[in-house]
């Protein structure tokens, strides 16, 4: 959610999160749960900046308690001194007893961000600022036991308020200096077998899609996106998970720069923000430990290596990056085991601080 490198310091976590999550009835009766929560932090790209993060879980037939799997919306937003302003909603509702599933996210961004060219090369940094709409729906249908295929739809609006006029970016006329709109329309499945949407400490998470971005569509490039990862959560008893993550994604066709596989981001490659190496092609993984500590606490360890590459035969692991770091958690959430996600991690040329609610992956 929100990220990156710099200072972050959580103003009255303790006091607003334990709040709200304690004041609630802790019996399974219950069918709806709030968290939120205060948040306030500095980085560099955007100075002193303040928000609210939060959550509601629920479950959308209280009668299916046992069979149904939790549903949630997060909800985020802050505003920095630089005028920038980050507002969100996630959300992963099921129904039908577990036979439908719609996820995805809403969100509306004024930011600036770090660009350092395409491809795996040391660039010059540059920056630009953009203000741009999102919007990210997935809907599927379970079609056999734990699994499941549906439709994924993908809008951008990019709308570029400033960029540096001595940078690649603009010197280069890179494809998606001027903005515009990516509206694309694709195909999912997925194979589930979690034993908790939340926290999962055993089976798989196995899921593909590709996307067709076209002016069919109303966009205003033509390219294709695919997309595919796999999880696998190992149970060591008491809670304690160690998960790992494989994943990969694929550009057939022109895309802008701004929507080219990007390595980093608070999910994959920690370390790096997302976007600081990016190019049509893109594989990685990821391993991370977690241990319960003391009464709501808890601690993560992970690593990752990614590599970008323009196509599949120049993958090259003199290219390939490493991260690794190490993670506090807060259980919000007894019941549904929904921690605040606190890391800190560490790659060769950056590092980061990331802030949010549910694991990684």
């Amino acid at each position: 959610m929100f990220m990156k490198h710099g200072k972050l310091i959580l103003f009255a976590f303790f006091s607003f999160s334990c709040f709200f999550s304690l004041s609630q009835a802790d019996t399974l009766k219950q069918k709806i749960k709030v968290v939120g929560l205060p948040i306030l932090y500095y980085q560099p790209e955007t100075r002193w900046a303040g928000g609210v993060a939060g959550f509601l879980s629920f479950k959308t037939d209280p009668y299916q308690k046992d069979s149904l799997n939790w549903s949630q919306i997060a909800l985020g937003g802050a505003y920095t001194q630089e005028k920038q302003i980050l507002t969100y909603a996630s959300f992963d509702v099921w129904m039908k007893k577990n036979a439908y599933n719609l996820n995805g996210e809403i969100g509306y961004y004024k930011y600036f961000y770090y660009f350092h060219g395409i491809g795996n090369d040391e660039r010059s940094l540059e920056s630009y600022n953009l203000n741009f709409a999102r919007l990210r729906a997935t809907f599927e249908k379970r079609v056999y036991p734990a699994t499941y295929v549906g439709v994924k739809y993908v809008f951008d609006q990019m709308n570029f308020t400033r960029l540096d006029t001595m940078g690649i970016i603009y010197t280069q006329n890179l494809l998606g200096m001027g903005g515009g709109i990516i509206s694309g329309l694709g195909m999912s499945a997925r194979y589930d077998t979690r034993n908790s949407t939340f926290y999962p400490t055993q089976g798989y998470q196995i899921r593909a899609n590709s996307t067709f971005y076209s002016p069919v569509f109303g966009s205003d490039y033509t390219y294709n996106v695919s997309e595919i990862d796999a999880i696998k959560y190992f149970d060591l008893k008491k809670d304690r998970v160690l998960a790992t993550y494989v994943y990969g994604r694929f550009i057939a066709g022109d895309a802008p720069f701004f929507h080219l596989s990007m390595l980093g981001g608070n999910k994959k490659m920690r370390g790096y923000y997302q976007g600081f190496y990016r190019d049509k092609q893109l594989l990685g993984w990821q391993t991370e430990y977690r241990t319960p500590v003391w009464w709501r606490f808890g601690a993560v360890a992970f690593v990752g290596n990614a590599v970008v590459a323009p196509t599949f035969s120049q993958f090259a692991l003199k290219h390939v990056k490493t991260t690794a770091g190490l993670g506090l958690r807060f259980l919000l959430d007894k019941e549904r085991k929904i921690n605040l996600r606190i890391d800190y991690a560490l790659s060769k040329e950056s590092s980061g601080f990331y802030l949010t609610i549910g694991e990684a992956f």
